[in-house]
């Protein structure tokens, strides 16, 4: 059998090459191979691969093979000042068959003689620069060279399938992202919560991004509401930047603003200090820019147009959810409350007395309910108009919260009628309480009366007393209402 021709082995391997090189969408991948090839098939004592980085008109090592491990940290300037630079910046290959009669470029190490910098170019734009690399002068001949720039375009081609391939990957991650907020938003009852699972979701689609979610109060006043991401959040920084930073551009603009280039600035106040990039998008509703999303980046120039769209619609979604959240705690909260005196209604009185039942008796708990009538309201407001009355509500109100627990309840049960909850407590505590209380509205005293405030009061014990919720508060009402017989208007 003859030999084969070594052009006819030549073309075998390349097309292997190709093959390995073409068969994988990770970059990484793509690369090692590459790289693998280079060195031992074509002898080459070094070889590496400088991508573009645009923003800064620097190539930075990606990969290499031979090197010491501190090449991946090189940046090298667009120009003449390196081999790899100038065949960046010409786009044309560079052969340097013996370095020591070439002084004008820097030598990438102290023992290469000989050099070859190939341009990757996908549709006359160069993406990197393949740079071999022998301890032997004259090492490349024309059917190397040839063979190399082949196969540093079907890299370059295999590169930008990567790139594209990562990027539809990430704005499919992106719309999901999106989806599953919006989802949430139509479901969330709790501001803090939502906004910490979106600077979550936000930090899972922006890849080693930092998020903040920064709410203006009606007062002016600004807070980091949510944040995720490894640097700390300092608010000072924030608050310079809704000076004359990011946020001020962002707020008057009512628009998505950009600063893909923070290290050019200067002196620009950014949120976050060591950010190459910063994006913020306001959240706007009803005309109100309610807050803002900020994203910041290390790298310059890494938002795209995909990242600055998907941004803003998080935002968007954001600023609806939070509006749709605030409304429905006002709502409560009107529900709730009772308007004059602040504390809860009945309503939510007898809400919160249906749930404690079962737990209590989940838990083997016991609990104490209060009532009592404020004496005389009908005749303060006849006498003294109804602006007194109603300072004597809130007064009472005042007096029994502070008399309480954080975990107790006391609520306006109806007029001149309060209602108190306390948990936790045996029958025995409750006696306690209500002399205690009672000794404070005694003492109470309010200038537009002439005497102090008075009250019937009345209380029933769990489980003592009752198991259910209406048998305890028809043996409260019972027992007021036998009290208030019985002190026949005398005092409490």
């Amino acid at each position: 059998m003859s030999p084969v021709h070594a052009s006819v082995r030549d073309v075998a391997v390349l097309q292997q090459a190709t093959q390995m090189i073409l068969s994988s969408l990770d970059a990484d991948t793509v690369l090692h191979h590459m790289l693998l090839v280079v060195r031992n098939y074509f002898g080459a004592s070094r070889c590496a691969v400088y991508l573009v980085d645009e923003a800064a008109k620097q190539l930075y090592c990606r990969a290499q093979n031979g090197y010491d491990a501190d090449v991946l940290q090189r940046r090298l300037t667009i120009g003449k000042e390196s081999t790899a630079g100038w065949t960046a910046f010409t786009g044309t290959p560079l052969h340097i068959p013996d370095l020591s009669k070439e002084p004008r470029h820097e030598n990438p190490g102290g023992t290469v003689k000989s050099i070859l910098d190939l341009p990757m170019l996908v549709r006359d734009r160069t993406l990197g620069v393949l740079e071999v690399c022998s301890d032997s002068a004259d090492a490349f001949d024309n059917e190397a060279i040839s063979m190399l720039s082949v196969l540093a375009d079907q890299a370059a081609i295999a590169l930008e399938n990567s790139r594209l391939y990562s990027n539809d990957l990430r704005r499919t991650r992106q719309i999901e992202t999106i989806n599953l907020i919006a989802r949430s938003a139509a479901g969330a009852h709790d501001l803090k919560q939502f906004f910490s699972m979106l600077a979550d979701l936000a930090s899972d689609t922006f890849e080693g991004t930092q998020i903040a979610i920064v709410m203006f109060q009606a007062n002016g006043a600004m807070s980091v509401t949510a944040h995720a991401g490894d640097w700390p959040v300092d608010e000072e920084r924030f608050q310079v930047s809704r000076q004359r930073g990011l946020l001020a551009d962002a707020v008057s603009k009512r628009g998505m603003v950009v600063a893909n280039d923070v290290p050019a600035r200067g002196r620009w106040p950014a949120c976050f200090e060591g950010s190459g990039s910063e994006l913020c998008a306001p959240m706007v509703s009803m005309g109100e820019v309610m807050g803002v999303l900020v994203l910041t980046h290390e790298k310059v120039g890494y938002f795209t147009v995909d990242d600055r769209t998907i941004a803003q619609a998080a935002a968007d979604v954001c600023a609806t959810a939070a509006r749709n959240v605030q409304l429905a705690e006002e709502l409560r909260r009107v529900a709730n409350h009772d308007p004059l005196t602040g504390i809860y209604n009945q309503r939510y009185f007898l809400s919160a007395l249906g749930q404690e039942i079962p737990r209590s008796r989940r838990h083997k708990k016991e609990f104490g309910l209060i009532m009592l009538d404020v004496r005389g309201l009908r005749d303060i407001n006849q006498a003294l108009g109804v602006d007194a009355g109603d300072q004597v509500l809130r007064s009472v109100a005042d007096v029994l919260k502070a008399g309480l627990r954080s975990n107790d309840l006391v609520c306006r049960y109806l007029g001149d009628r309060f209602a108190l909850m306390l948990t936790e407590v045996n029958a025995d505590g409750l006696v306690v309480v209500l002399g205690k209380l009672r000794q404070s509205l005694n003492a109470l005293e309010i200038p537009v009366l002439p005497v102090g405030v008075t009250a019937t009061w009345a209380a029933a014990h769990f489980p003592e007393d009752g198991g259910g919720e209406i048998e305890l508060m028809k043996l409260l009402q019972t027992r007021l209402a036998s009290a208030k017989r019985q002190s026949s208007g005398a005092g409490a």
